[in-house]
């Protein structure tokens, strides 16, 4: 009997102390996946070859958190390339009207021309500094509308006004670029909650956008939808590809991959914020070599006066 008590004490103790030296074998092992992870950078997990529930469940935080850091990392990758991208675009495009206007000034300290020669290049420079006024302003108002600090004044508003207030006031621009828009408005009163100053800039930044690129067919159509108010600005885009279309929307953005100066890549990307934060909807749609930018307004019920 008293054999039998010590034989089955040793067997305790033999399995005890088996189980520790697994134990221990296993947060061995653990701890040094962990520091293998954390030198190399990879995005392995944890590997156990022991089914102790306790320890499976540590295995089981250690992933989710490394997963939780690798995300993180992602991510911050991910921002600081946007970052250095957004930097190396503003450069660009401050520095094309700034070497502009360095150049007309130099040719005006030459001296070398007289003073009614002088009034091209003094309006030029002007021209250049009002152009770089307005990107400075755009840059500007962009990150207040990343960073939901720009403060809207929602009211009621006749769509239909604003779209021929708009055009209208760009019939010059239309002119001088040889644009010929076709222009197709409901006459029935279509009323939206929006901004004022907000909706007029979202189309004074589409007409623009029209202007610049619209070669051939260039449409501007305003329509009821069944409960929203359709506003469409199309023009023809022979060089757009569906891959470009995806992306108009996203800041500097230009499908000018060398950033001559005619797109600096953010007045769509304000338009976009504009429009959904008013809490409406904007989509870019690519058919037949036309580009079309459609905007879904969320419609009060139409009011005749």
């Amino acid at each position: 009997m008293q054999r039998l008590i010590i034989f089955s004490l040793l067997a305790v103790v033999v399995i005890s102390v088996s189980l520790y030296v697994l134990l221990y074998i296993e947060i061995k092992s653990i701890n040094n996946q962990l520091n293998k992870i954390n030198k190399t950078k990879t995005n392995s997990k944890i590997l156990l070859s022991c089914s102790n529930k306790q320890l499976r469940r540590l295995a089981l935080g250690i992933n989710k958190n490394l997963e939780e850091k690798q995300k993180s990392e992602a991510k911050y990758k991910k921002m600081d390339l946007e970052l250095r991208k957004a930097i190396s675009n503003i450069s660009h495009d401050l520095r094309t009207p700034l070497t502009s206007i360095m150049g007309y000034m130099q040719l005006i300290d030459d001296n070398s021309l007289a003073e009614d020669e002088n009034k091209p290049y003094i309006d030029i420079i002007k021209n250049r500094t009002k152009s770089l006024e307005n990107l400075i302003t755009s840059f500007y108002d962009l990150s207040r509308l990343e960073g939901n600090e720009y403060r809207f004044d929602l009211k009621s508003l006749n769509l239909n006004n604003i779209v021929c207030e708009c055009v209208a006031s760009s019939y010059n621009d239309f002119l001088s670029f040889e644009v010929e828009p076709k222009i197709d408005i409901e006459e029935k009163p279509c009323f939206i909650i929006g901004d004022e100053v907000a909706v007029k800039r979202v189309f004074s930044n589409l007409i623009q956008n029209i202007i610049k690129y619209g070669k051939g067919n260039v449409v501007i159509a305003l329509k009821r939808s069944n409960d929203c108010i359709v506003t469409i600005f199309q023009n023809a885009a022979p060089n757009l590809s569906d891959e470009d279309a995806k992306h108009l929307f996203e800041r500097f953005f230009t499908a000018d991959r060398a950033r001559t100066g005619k797109s600096t890549g953010i007045g769509l990307a304000i338009t976009k914020q504009f429009v959904e934060q008013m809490g409406h909807e904007i989509s870019a749609e690519l058919a037949y070599g036309n580009l079309s930018i459609i905007i879904r307004w969320k419609c009060l019920k139409s009011i005749s006066k």
